[in-house]
């Protein structure tokens, strides 16, 4: 059971960089897909393949602990 969430992990893991590399060729890097404004580096230094700032995924956690 440990190995399976392990690989499954893993596979959301390199699906997101997948699209992080896509949205790096087709230009779209480091936009926020909520707000359509610039990731900060530092934020994206730490973790590139993220699709959202800081401040929309706080949002996004928001909404989820509230059942929106």
């Amino acid at each position: 059971a440990f190995l399976l969430r392990l690989a499954d992990k893993e596979r959301k893991l390199l699906n997101q960089v997948e699209i992080a590399l896509k949205k790096l060729h087709d230009g779209d890097f480091g936009i926020c897909e909520g707000t359509d404004e610039q990731i900060s580096r530092k934020r994206l230094v730490l973790r590139p393949w993220t699709r959202y700032s800081i401040e929309f995924k706080e949002e996004l956690e928001r909404a989820k602990k509230q059942g929106l």
